[in-house]
């Protein structure tokens, strides 16, 4: 074997032993990192489960857990979802925790709590804070402004039946609005198929758009007054 071809070998060589010893160290790493990922959701459950009872709410009647307490903008309102478990164990829900089945409300200066709805019985598919100025972008779960002036001026949800083994998919659901502090909730569309977003154009006009008998709507809602001036479906004529 010439020097040449010896050399070339011998870097060859070095070669895969440097991605041997890359795939090891990515390979320990993702280990590394499940076991972070586990660890963290385990403790969070033996905290969890350390709360039986809430606001008068038993938590173990139907496995449910408390999230942490998260501040409203420009309220002296915090509020917490009482959520069921995740079903799965990955990086986006490592926290442990489903979707709401309801939300809690603190009022900072009173000391006192109060729920959103009546009982636990319907899921929250999507829940956002209208601001006022309007918010910039939008977001689900979301009570923390985008500029330190915003105040929050309503809560826009979205419930659906809590479904359990053996009943139907895509069973009817409503949207309905409340103000910031959870009180107040009242419905603005039934047997709606699916919220489409919404767009907060003024601190008085929210449209909000979803699907109803198969047709795409748009709802003109006041928020300071959680009235609706207009509900219609989407149209492109003139």
């Amino acid at each position: 074997m010439s020097d040449r071809s010896k050399q070339l070998f011998e870097w060859v060589w070095r070669l895969n032993g440097l991605l041997l010893l890359g795939g090891m160290v990515a390979g320990l790493m993702g280990v590394f990192a499940v076991v972070v990922n586990v660890a963290g959701f385990a403790r969070r459950e033996r905290a969890e489960r350390q709360l039986t009872q809430v606001a008068g709410t038993d938590l173990r009647a139907q496995n449910l857990r408390l999230t942490d307490f998260r501040e409203i903008a420009g309220t002296r309102s915090l509020y917490a979802q009482l959520a069921t478990p995740s079903e799965y164990l990955t990086s986006g829900s490592s926290d442990g925790f489903g979707l709401a089945r309801n939300l809690l409300f603190f009022d900072t200066a009173s000391q006192k709590a109060h729920w959103l709805l009546p009982d636990n019985e319907q899921t929250i598919s999507s829940f956002s804070f209208l601001m006022d100025p309007p918010r910039t972008r939008y977001g689900y779960d979301d009570g923390e402004p985008d500029a330190p002036e915003q105040v929050a001026i309503a809560l826009l949800v979205e419930l659906a039946p809590a479904r359990s083994e053996g009943d139907p998919a895509g069973a009817p659901r409503k949207l309905a609005v409340a103000a910031a502090d959870g009180r107040a909730l009242t419905p603005i569309a039934e047997s709606t198929e699916g919220l489409l977003g919404y767009h907060q154009a003024a601190r008085d006009s929210v449209l909000v758009f979803y699907v109803s008998d198969g047709a795409a709507k748009v709802l003109d809602l006041d928020p300071t007054t959680r009235a609706a001036r207009s509900d219609r479906v989407l149209s492109a004529h003139e």
